[in-house]
């Protein structure tokens, strides 16, 4: 269903004001807010449809959503977990994230992510409202709808009114219309629409970059299937929703060795020269790539960079050397400098952990998409020999 065709958007810049009203302004948006934060338990099925005017076809997720507010957590609003699935053809691409007391856990074919607070604060405190607050589709939580409003409300870029009584399709409606200008520019046209007598929120419609060639829209679309679903409230009522995900791939129980047939999961670090090389999973490499997960105090290091220069050269391939720490001297000094085709990297422990590398060296043969055909792990003599054959097997 497209929702601007029941408030077209073009209506929405003309004429939009935040009113100083308490029965059509500030007020009331604030008091939507308060509504949407308090809506506890909630669950819904949503329909979030993106267009681009560049494509032939929406792209379509159904999303699923439980949540509780956390009125005394000061990391987020609340409680929720976040199921969604993507059709792609003959396939289907889904995922999860959840959010409890601190702990934070995102899921996405065949990669599981976790932050817990009380290990390390920083993601929290960090970016869009830290990482418990900035998965896909947590702005479609309630809690997160009246966090935004808060925001718009603040913010001098956006207008906003509220239509406290319309119809649609013979129903009686709310509907919040926003309009954000910066600049001369319309960046964000808005319409919201609410069920007055519960404040549950039942379409939504967000135009971005309007008449730009980025132009993007949402349309979102809650049904109500009855019933509330239970939002895990500690780490073992995850697991038990999701047995397989993370007894296959919690970086805990992960292992280097599965990574085998997959893609390597997107990486970017720092290079011992200052700059930063990236790996994007969509994209692959320019050649068949040897990864190399060294550590510096690891007394056979030196030789197995050069057990790995003999197997790359002749093959073709690219070599990437990863070390854990961030100490950039001590890295180039065992590397003795990248040569065409190498490239030093340093503060990879995130990505050792991410591909499940316990041990040093691991090495990881890519081809040129990114699928890994070949693991490696421990130094013997013959790693160069080794090399040579997973490459000309990466090429093939």
């Amino acid at each position: 269903m497209v929702i601007a065709a029941i408030y077209p958007l073009g209506l929405l810049a003309g004429g939009i004001c935040c009113m100083s009203d308490s029965a059509h302004g500030v007020t009331a948006v604030e008091e939507c807010a308060d509504r949407l934060e308090s809506l506890s338990p909630f669950s819904a099925t949503v329909n979030y449809a993106v267009t681009l005017p560049q494509a032939d076809d929406d792209i379509v997720y159904q999303v699923r959503l439980a949540s509780e507010a956390a009125p005394g957590d000061s990391l987020c609003e609340a409680r929720y977990l976040i199921e969604w699935e993507l059709p792609r053809g003959e396939e289907v691409s889904d995922g999860f994230s959840a959010y409890s007391d601190g702990n934070h856990f995102r899921y996405h074919d065949g990669r599981l992510q976790e932050y817990h607070f009380q290990w390390d604060s920083i993601p929290f405190l960090i970016g869009r409202g830290g990482v418990q607050r900035s998965p896909q589709f947590a702005e479609l939580l309630p809690q997160m709808m009246a966090r935004d409003l808060r925001a718009m409300l603040a913010d001098s870029t956006y207008r906003l009114r509220f239509v406290p009584d319309t119809v649609i399709s013979g129903n009686h409606v709310a509907v919040i219309k926003g309009l954000q200008r910066a600049r001369g520019y319309d960046g964000r046209y808005l319409t919201i629409v609410l069920d007055p007598a519960t404040g549950r929120p039942l379409r939504s419609e967000s135009d971005f970059n309007p008449g730009q060639i980025s132009e993007q829209s949402v349309a979102v679309e809650y049904t109500y299937p009855g019933g509330n679903v239970s939002v895990p409230r500690s780490e073992d009522e995850l697991i038990a929703l999701y047995p397989d995900v993370f007894g296959k791939y919690r970086s805990s129980n992960f292992r280097v060795e599965n990574l085998r047939g997959r893609k390597l999961p997107h990486f970017s670090l720092p290079t011992v020269s200052g700059e930063r090389y990236t790996y994007d999973a969509s994209r692959g490499f320019r050649a068949p790539a040897v990864i190399a997960f060294l550590d510096t105090e690891v007394a056979t290091a030196a030789e197995t960079v050069e057990q790995l220069r003999k197997g790359v050269a002749p093959a073709g391939a690219d070599l990437i050397m990863v070390f854990p720490g961030g100490d950039r001297d001590a890295a180039e000094a065992l590397a003795g400098g990248a040569r065409v085709g190498e490239y030093v990297l340093v503060s990879g422990r995130s990505l050792a952990r991410d591909c499940g590398v316990t041990v040093s060296p691991a090495v990881i043969v890519a081809d040129r998409s990114g699928e890994v055909t070949d693991v490696m792990l421990g130094f013997n003599r013959n790693l160069a020999e080794n090399v040579i054959q997973a490459v000309a097997l990466a090429q093939e």
